[in-house]
């Protein structure tokens, strides 16, 4: 198995590490590990020779003043009587003793007695600059000397009693030490060296024994983040990680049934999608059609009823105007309920053909005075009633930008209601400007009538509704709604405020003219 590459039954991944491989845990573990091996062997090998050099080193020292002790015991006597052959015998013998270099005799004086030194190159010779030189004072003793003296150390060794005969000298190489730990040294390291290698192997399979398993999640996750969801690790130990591998492959398998419920859920919605697109392609088509059917309706209103309706109004008063003398008056009030209901039944006709007119009329926007359209419409007015006294106050210069035609329309009928619902007031008013409200200018149309409760201001917008009887005040109850389909056309907004008794004001906004297409 690639232990870089996480296997699964399905399918395997192998997601490139973002880093290389001396940045992974792997690495920085087995640096770690490897570092502290090679702390502690060198720490031991440098005991372990320390300790070899200075038993070596105690050995010698212990020969040397052993060897020099009886020395100085046998030289005794030839030191005594000066006898040079005897001492030279005793400094050749020494001088055989391995190790040794060199033994020298001198007398009381200082003088020397005997010498003897190994030939130089032999084993060394004395050619070594490693050496160890120990010397021994040689007395007369009075009385008999015991051999036990050799053995006791200088801190034990008693105060000799005698005259002072002369003195010996022992040299002994330390190079044969140095060179026996020179040798350790070469064993150790080499030792030290197998060690490592075999230990840092062994370290390095444990070390990827562990973190397999982690690098195995390692590319799993990279395998998550690139969309894969696909990918199940094999659980390969009953430890923690195991238990962490466990865990990531349930993560996978639930990732990936919520993968398959949302591809599921998508295509059932492109479906619903798809079939609504078709639900609104056919009701767009059948309100297309009902719309036809309505400007049928519309055209036939405005113009096929409109000369039946004239036609009657025409017989009503021929009828009137001919037989009135013959008709008693119950007759002729009939014939004038018929020639009002004519009459309504055109004004009803004429505002539906406005209506339908406002939202199919092509626009045209431009510059214009709303002040002077609602002098000249409030003109118009006083002329169909001159006894009544309506004051009027309009700002100067109201302008505007929209559809003159239309927004002559919309004023007419907001104009023709504050007149019509002042008629009951005494001290009539209306009033007409301009205010801004949130950065916004909006234009408003003000009387002191009758007013209403706003608890029905929802219903005056809409087409027929009417919150006044025709007996109270006449009407079509299609002005309000005439004026809506206006601002709409012209993006802007309309709305009421009032109190009943107290007037009511009307409220409009005509945004920067971008006219609407015809609806």
């Amino acid at each position: 198995m690639n232990e870089n590459s996480p296997c699964d039954s399905s399918q395997p991944a192998s997601p490139t590490p973002p880093r290389g491989v001396s940045g992974s845990f792997r690495a920085k573990l087995f640096s770690a590990t490897a570092a502290g091996i090679v702390i502690l062997s060198a720490v031991f090998i440098v005991f372990f020779l320390t300790n070899q050099h200075a038993i070596l080193h105690e050995n010698l020292v212990t020969e040397g003043q052993l060897l020099t002790r009886l020395l100085a015991h046998n030289a005794r006597l030839g030191l005594f009587a000066a006898n040079r052959d005897q001492l030279a015998d005793l400094a050749d013998g020494v001088i055989r003793t391995p190790d040794v270099l060199e033994v020298t005799i001198v007398d009381r004086d200082g003088r020397t007695l005997a010498h003897a030194a190994r030939p130089s190159g032999s084993d060394g010779g004395s050619s070594s600059v490693l050496t160890q030189e120990f010397s021994e004072p040689v007395f007369a003793l009075q009385g008999k000397g015991s051999d036990d003296d050799l053995y006791f150390s200088p801190a034990q060794q008693p105060e000799p009693a005698g005259q002072r005969l002369g003195t010996v000298r022992v040299v002994m190489d330390e190079e044969k030490v140095h060179a026996h730990v020179r040798r350790l040294s070469v064993t150790a390291g080499m030792a030290a060296v197998v060690f490592l290698v075999l230990g840092m192997g062994l370290i390095y399979l444990i070390i990827r024994g562990i973190t397999r398993p982690l690098t195995h999640l390692a590319a799993g996750v990279k395998a998550i983040e690139k969309g894969k969801t696909d990918v199940l690790l094999p659980v390969e130990s009953d430890d923690e990680i195991g238990d962490l591998t466990g865990s990531y492959n349930s993560m996978v398998s639930a990732l990936r049934q919520r993968r398959e419920e949302r591809d599921e859920a998508e295509r059932r919605l492109r479906e619903l999608n798809a079939r609504l697109e078709d639900k609104v392609i056919d009701r767009t088509a059948q309100l297309e059609a009902v719309n036809r059917e309505l400007e049928s309706f519309s055209y036939s209103a405005a113009h096929d009823l409109r000369a039946p309706l004239l036609r009657l109004n025409g017989l009503c008063k021929a009828l009137k105007e001919d037989c009135g003398e013959r008709l008693d008056e119950e007759t002729r009030a009939y014939i004038r309920r018929i020639a009002t209901v004519g009459r309504q039944m055109e004004r009803v006709i004429s505002t539906m053909s406005t209506l339908f007119n406002v939202q199919r009329r092509e626009m045209t926007c431009r510059e214009m005075d709303l002040g002077a359209m609602v002098r000249a419409i409030m003109a118009t007015l006083r002329q169909t009633d001159p006894l009544r006294e309506v004051a009027l106050a309009v700002a100067p210069e109201v302008m505007a930008q929209g559809d003159t035609e239309l927004m002559w329309t919309a004023l007419e009928n907001m104009v023709g209601n504050a007149w019509k619902f002042t008629s009951r007031t005494p001290d009539a008013r209306i009033e007409f400007g301009s205010i801004e409200r949130d950065g916004e200018k909006v234009f408003f149309l003000r009387d002191n009538g009758v007013g209403f409760d706003m608890a029905y201001v929802g219903k005056l917008f809409k087409p027929f509704e009417r919150l006044h009887g025709p007996d109270e005040f006449p009407g079509t109850g299609v002005g309000l709604a005439i004026v809506h389909r206006v601002m709409e056309r012209h993006d802007g907004r309309v709305w009421l405020e009032s109190t009943p008794g107290a007037g009511t004001t009307c409220y409009f906004t005509l945004p920067a003219c971008a006219p609407s297409s015809p609806r």
